[in-house]
């Protein structure tokens, strides 16, 4: 039997510019950054949660370096698993296309929500203000995009986050040619504060 996945919430976000896009995420298990977000340089970003299953994220960035649309990546992954009522997925690519799949079977409070330079999944969540909070935040924010979204954690966070509270955090960008950032905090009791303090040691 399966064990029931901790909460967890991320954001997939590009720049206004188009140059930058990243991932964020925050989790009340422990090392979220190892399976939930995947990002590839020219290609895209992705988040595997609920039931994480990792090819989601490396097999979906694969299609998209290949020329598939979100959708279509998202689609054929899908269509490959017999437990995909179990999981929840977001893939953003760098033309500012979306997918976005929760099954039936995701423990809740569940959601979604997709902006026109992002995506935001919850599940396990207080309740929807976590999600609202995260978009609204980053909706009104002018900083950078990687301080962006981490400000968007924080707003999730402070709004309930996981039901249990969260243990770790990651953050991810990318652009054209490389890994412009990639950052985690593994076991933490404020994972959402030491991954900013790690953000600011960087001056990112």
């Amino acid at each position: 039997m399966e064990k029931m996945p901790k909460g967890t919430f991320s954001i997939l976000a590009i720049s206004p510019s188009s140059k930058l896009m990243g991932v964020a995420v925050a989790s009340g298990a422990i090392s979220v950054g190892d399976r939930v977000p995947h990002a590839r340089p020219r290609v895209g970003v992705a988040a595997t949660q609920a039931y994480t299953r990792v090819f989601y994220g490396t097999e979906g960035l694969k299609l998209l370096a290949r020329g598939f649309s979100p959708t279509e990546a998202l689609n054929k992954l899908l269509a490959k698993d017999q437990d995909k009522e179990k999981r929840q997925v977001a893939i953003m690519d760098f033309k500012k296309r979306k997918a976005v799949f929760t099954g039936a079977a995701v423990p809740g409070f569940r959601g979604e929500l997709v902006g026109e330079d992002y995506i935001i999944i919850g599940n396990l969540l207080s309740g929807k203000k976590v999600i609202e909070s995260m978009a609204e935040q980053f909706e009104n924010s002018r900083e950078d995009l990687a301080l962006r979204m981490l400000e968007a954690l924080r707003a999730g966070s402070k709004a309930g986050g996981d039901i249990r509270g969260e243990k770790s955090a990651a953050l991810i960008v990318v652009g054209s040619e490389s890994v412009v950032l990639q950052i985690g905090v593994n076991k933490h009791p404020q994972p959402i504060e030491e991954l900013h303090r790690k953000l600011e040691t960087l001056g990112k």
